[in-house]
């Protein structure tokens, strides 16, 4: 008795395949369904809010006499001989970047009672050019100065423009890094300035920027204790990495007005019951979880892989000059011994080159 054999064209097949998926989903949906907002938290466990967060870090940081604290005390470690009195916030609407910072950077901008800018920003994700990211956001903290001038073109009054002039006020930036930046791991609080200079080397002007950047997990609590805290900022640090891990109440909290005030700010049962959902709704949806865990994973991997073709090439390039050298000196008669201790090259691979020389 032969073989019954059958033969399905390639479109019959996936037909065959889309149905069954279809049907596979339409049964998981029926016995397993999905909750849109299953959550990875009760009330009951949250003692603050974070502010890693979106909405953590703007309910804590709008707060003028939080920003004030905090900017104090880092102007305080840096002994910039600046004390704030008060804080104008600005309007953040205008970033062009807003949809991508709806979860992995946000910010707050300010105005000194001195007529200076400050933004103050949180980062969660690794990002290439990190510096050239910060010199383009802060070149906008000086062109939107003259907002009000480009704003009203030929209708901007005399007195207006008068008043502007190009009367530039230093923008200072605090970047808040969710990360290690690499390569700099050991200097967790770095303060830069962007310097002009002429051809001959001479200091023109430096005080139109100045940026910090902060790495937040120096300062986490597995391998950095409140009695690691020396100095104020150290305290204003440490609470606000490790906020959200926290049971009872944040240390420190009689060191200044603002660590007070972030204590009473920070409490989850401070928010009022909406709040309370819209944070565990944005922060701890399994959905959004899991996409932002593997957003920073994919973004780690290429910048990994990135750093390794890096590291490869640049061994590829320096073997290759070392063997271009070795080759140089066994043209001018140098012996075997001398070229490995010069170029560091084995005695094989010389003589590996000797005898393709020779042949």
């Amino acid at each position: 008795m032969g073989a019954d054999v059958r033969f399905f064209s390639v479109p019959s097949v996936f037909s065959v395949v889309k149905k069954s998926v279809k049907y596979f989903l339409l049964i998981q949906k029926k016995c397993f369904p999905l909750h849109k907002h299953k959550t990875m938290a009760n009330k009951e466990d949250i003692f603050y809010i974070s502010p890693l967060t979106d909405f953590g870090f703007k309910k804590c940081f709008r707060d003028e006499t939080v920003m004030k604290g905090f900017l104090n005390a880092l102007f305080k470690y840096a002994k910039m001989g600046m004390q704030i009195e008060s804080i104008t916030y600005l309007n953040n609407e205008s970033d062009a970047d807003t949809q991508k910072k709806h979860r992995v950077i946000f910010d707050l901008k300010c105005k000194l009672s001195n007529g200076e800018y400050v933004i103050v920003e949180m980062q969660n994700e690794r990002q290439s050019f990190i510096d050239r990211r910060i010199l383009y956001y802060m070149s906008r903290g000086v062109s939107q100065q003259g907002d009000i001038v480009s704003r009203k073109g030929d209708k901007v009054t005399r007195e207006e423009k008068k008043e502007w002039d190009y009367d530039i006020k230093k923008v200072i930036g605090v970047f808040l890094f969710n990360f290690n930046v690499p390569g700099e791991e050991d200097c967790p609080v770095s303060r830069h300035c962007i310097v002009n200079m002429n051809k001959r080397g001479k200091q023109v002007s430096n005080d139109l920027f100045e940026y910090w950047k902060i790495q937040l997990p120096h300062f986490r609590s597995y391998h950095f204790s409140p009695e690691d805290c020396k100095k104020l900022l150290d305290c204003w640090l440490f609470n606000i990495s490790n906020m959200d891990k926290m049971k009872t109440t944040m240390p420190f909290i009689t060191k200044s007005a603002g660590l007070s005030r972030l204590n009473e700010v920070g409490r989850f049962f401070a928010l009022s019951p909406k709040e309370q959902d819209r944070y565990i709704k944005e922060n701890f949806d399994d959905v959004v979880v899991f996409k932002d865990v593997m957003n920073v994973k994919m973004q780690e991997s290429r910048a990994e892989g990135r750093a390794e073709g890096r590291a490869e090439g640049r061994a590829e390039g320096e073997k290759q000059a070392k063997l271009a050298t070795a080759r140089k000196m066994l043209s001018k008669g140098y012996s075997v011994d001398i070229i490995a201790d010069i170029t560091g090259l084995s005695e094989s691979e010389i003589n590996g080159l000797y005898i393709f020389e020779n042949e």
